[in-house]
């Protein structure tokens, strides 16, 4: 199963400590595991483009949008057997440590499904979702 592994700051995290960021590592173990797709850091949200509809009129912000002390510092899709697997691989992130890491089953959209199908068999699999974390 794919797993998008946002990577985000978070100013409750312990302080950045350059000698600590093992980053190179943590690559290269997935890399060499297999389960690593593909990743990339971030620019800083500073040069951060909003681009909205409204009423039929294209609105383009630039900047950071929210006031907030957490961003998105960047991503990377995990290729992974389970939940179990992808926590496992997020926790040795060195941003577990010095930000924050949350992580998204990819939900695969296939365009030429009818939607009403997809709405069903999406509710479906959200019940069945619910219930095996409830059960865990």
């Amino acid at each position: 199963m794919r797993y998008m592994m946002f990577v985000a700051t978070d100013p409750e995290a312990e302080p950045f400590v350059a000698e600590e960021d093992d980053i190179g590592d943590w690559v290269a173990d997935v890399d060499a595991r297999g389960v690593h797709v593909f990743g990339e850091r971030l620019r800083p949200v500073q040069d951060a483009t909003l681009v909205r509809v409204r009423g039929g009129e294209l609105l383009v912000t630039d900047g950071p949008f929210t006031e907030s002390k957490e961003w998105i510092a960047g991503f990377d899709v995990l290729d992974c057997r389970d939940l179990d697997e992808a926590i496992e691989v997020a926790s040795r992130h060195p941003m577990a440590r010095f930000g924050r890491i949350e992580l998204r089953p990819m939900w695969p959209f296939d365009v030429d499904e009818d939607p009403t199908a997809r709405e069903e068999r999406e509710a479906a699999d959200g019940d069945r979702r619910r219930e095996s974390a409830v059960g865990a």
